[in-house]
């Protein structure tokens, strides 16, 4: 037994030639080009980090800023009733004091509750010579007040206006507290007296209590001349410590002369402890309420989050520096499998062509013998012997039209994919054009006992020039949808101008279509759902060859629709293309 063996071809056994090297170039190039995208990559992965966190961190401090302000806006109005409530109190004593003189008894007004005495620690009048010479207190003493504040304050000026001094440390009791005082007038019109009313300044933010700030947060308020009339923060010791501290330093004061309310970021000149405040002026006076919160503390979740997205740069870039490197190793074998997988592709595409060129040559020899077949179950639906044959033939009739209704619409979507459908422009009456779309579906309506209704504007043009053919066809597609999926009601073909373009719209009452749903039943071989598919029999062709029709005439179908609400499908053609010259 004899064996051939065949000999190599001289492309088998060729040496590499100096192409290789070409080769090594640009492998060198893809290696540089994937070095350069892992860094690229890398880059915009810290940048989309780095945005994020600046977001997150922005996000953060305009919540705390908006929070610590409506904390502000209540306290603010808590301490305008406190100080209405003492200037209230101090205009009835000041009105009893000028009627009556030293016989008026305070401590009766409080008892009787002539005055509110709860928000008080002390009431009471100073004379002209600075003795504080009546209480709502037991047991009062006379005492020597000439060189207060807000005593001199109101010998030495005229003005009735309210007074809010500065913390005042109690000679006998050794509690601070805060003096609202008005100017007390003789008849003569000359300087009688002081009446006085002492606030613990704590009663001012008594409602830190009910409020969670955090360890850091704060409460204060302050007078413009920059000393503290009230402060509460967590700590015990700073209660007391705080109050009576200049602090006209502060960014506050900056704020305060330009603005009613607003923001800064600084540490605090009591505590140095950073905090995030918010600030509002007490309407009708000299002074603001400062609330704040500790920064590092307040944004201790945002920390949290941008520590975690940190790391997870951190990890991703190691992930991507990993994959560019393995990317680079194997870059010879996807250069090869990418080279396949063209000439696959090119290969796909063109059966896909040679594909589509066979089915429209096909058209002509598809559809004779359909034709035959119609034309011959016509004859024995019309001219059977008996019955049942021509029931039988009506039945091949009707099967025989739909399937070349359906080998029509493969057709068509095969010549536009071959690119071999052609429009053929003609002349033709707009009002023959809707009675013959309705009227090849009116015997359908009927059936089903639905209302087809005509609706055409004024001022259409009478005679149009189109493919009148393909016209007809979308307008038959969208009719027959909308009888397949109407029940009960009408189904309205509507034509109008709207500027440049001509309208027709098929409207029904049927289930409607959720939106989410909608750009699907145009695609080829869809319907809306599985159950609608098993319901009403069809391709899925019809409004996806409808779509692609339009957009061949320079137009567009489009949808209007919800559940329970019917749909419109509305054809739009440019009119100035098909209006006769």
């Amino acid at each position: 037994m004899t064996q051939s063996i065949a000999s190599p071809s001289p492309a088998a056994v060729a040496p590499p030639r100096s192409g290789s090297r070409v080769g090594t170039s640009d492998s060198r190039r893809a290696y540089a080009l994937i070095l350069g995208l892992t860094l690229a990559l890398i880059a915009v992965l810290w940048a989309g980090v780095a945005f994020k966190i600046d977001a997150e961190r922005s996000q953060t401090v305009l919540s705390l800023k908006r929070d610590t302000l409506n904390l502000a806006r209540a306290f603010e109005a808590h301490a305008a009733r406190t100080i209405s409530g003492a200037d209230q109190s101090l205009r009835f004593l000041q009105h009893q004091y000028e009627r009556n003189g030293r016989q008026i008894d305070i401590a009766a007004f409080v008892r009787d509750g002539l005055i509110i005495g709860n928000l008080f620690n002390q009431l009471g009048i100073i004379d002209e010579r600075g003795t504080y010479i009546l209480s709502n207190l037991p047991n009062h003493a006379p005492i020597d007040l000439s060189d207060r504040e807000h005593f001199r304050v109101h010998r030495e000026h005229p003005s009735d206006e309210l007074w809010v001094s500065k913390p005042v440390l109690g000679r006998a009791s050794g509690k601070w507290s805060i003096q609202m005082t008005r100017r007390i007038g003789k008849p003569d019109g000359s300087f009688g007296g002081v009446a006085v009313v002492s606030i613990d300044p704590f009663y001012f933010t008594s409602l830190y209590n009910d409020v969670a700030l955090g360890h850091d947060g704060i409460i204060t308020v302050v007078g413009f001349d920059g000393v503290v009339r009230a402060r509460r923060s967590s700590s015990e010791d700073d209660l007391s410590a705080s109050v009576g501290r200049d602090i006209s330093a502060s960014p506050l004061f900056t704020l305060l002369k330009e603005q009613t309310q607003g923001h800064y970021i600084s540490a605090s000149q009591i505590d140095g402890v950073e905090r995030i405040f918010s600030f509002r002026k007490v309407e009708g006076l000299p002074l603001a309420v400062v609330v704040g919160v500790g920064r590092e503390e307040a944004m201790a979740d945002y920390l949290q989050r941008r520590n975690e997205y940190l790391l997870f740069a951190g990890l991703m870039s190691l992930v991507i520096l990993a994959f560019g490197l393995l990317s680079a190793r194997l870059l010879q074998r996807q250069r090869a499998v990418s080279a396949h997988l063209r000439v696959n592709q090119a290969r796909a595409e063109s059966a896909n062509r040679l594909k589509s060129e066979f089915l429209a040559s096909m058209s002509h020899e598809l559809r004779t013998p359909l034709n035959g077949i119609i034309g011959y179950a016509e004859y024995l639906e019309n001219m059977g012997a008996d019955a049942t044959s021509r029931e039988f033939a009506g039945i091949i009739n009707k099967s025989s039209r739909h399937l070349l209704s359906l080998v029509n619409d493969i057709l068509d979507q095969a010549s536009i994919e071959a690119g071999r459908l052609q429009l053929q422009v003609s002349e033709f009456r707009l009002d023959d054009l809707v009675k013959d779309a309705l009227d090849m579906h009116r015997g359908v309506a009927e059936g089903k006992g639905l209302a087809l209704e005509e609706q055409v504007a004024a001022g259409l043009p009478a005679s149009l020039c189109n493919d009148r053919k393909r016209v007809l066809q979308i307008l038959s597609n969208l009719l027959h949808n909308a009888l397949k999926f109407t029940t009960e009601g009408y189904v309205r073909l509507s034509l109008r101008r709207d500027g440049d373009t001509l309208c027709f719209a098929v409207a029904d009452s049927g289930p409607g279509i959720p939106a989410e749903q909608q750009e699907a039943i145009f695609e080829r071989f869809r319907q809306i759902d599985t159950f609608v598919t098993r319901q009403h029999a069809g391709t899925g062709l019809g409004l996806a060859l409808s779509r692609e029709l339009a957009a061949m005439m320079g137009g567009e179908i489009t949808l209007t629709s919800a559940p329970g609400k019917g749909s419109t499908f509305t054809l739009r053609l440019p009119l100035r293309t098909m209006e006769r010259p």
